[in-house]
């Protein structure tokens, strides 16, 4: 499914306020304007939330036919945020992150 490429100044939390940080498991090597661009391999945690059974990690959904190092590139369908992110919490019950704000200018495939 086409979608914006999801990069490291998207900003995203759980539904339960939690902070979402990505980290990227190696060196970046592609970015969008000047954001590494994220893929399947990096990593998605959460901290601070609140929940009874806390949300811990973002397993994400969406991801391109282009390749960075051989791995999917991270995508989020339209329409831009605030809304959904493609993906689920998880912790506790599996639901989706909110996905504040990212870039909205380079779009995958």
């Amino acid at each position: 499914m086409p979608g914006f490429v999801v990069d490291l100044t998207s900003i995203m939390t759980c539904p339960h306020g939690g902070k979402v940080t990505f980290v990227p498991v190696g060196p970046p090597t592609v970015f969008v304007n000047g954001a590494a661009a994220l893929t399947a391999a990096d990593q998605i945690t959460v901290v601070g939330c609140i929940a009874v059974s806390p949300c811990v990690k973002v397993q994400w959904a969406n991801f391109g036919s282009a390749l960075i190092n051989g791995v999917p590139v991270m995508l989020q369908a339209p329409p831009t945020p605030p809304g959904p992110g493609g993906g689920a919490c998880l912790g506790g019950p599996p639901v989706p992150p909110v996905l504040v704000a990212m870039q909205a200018a380079v779009v995958g495939t």
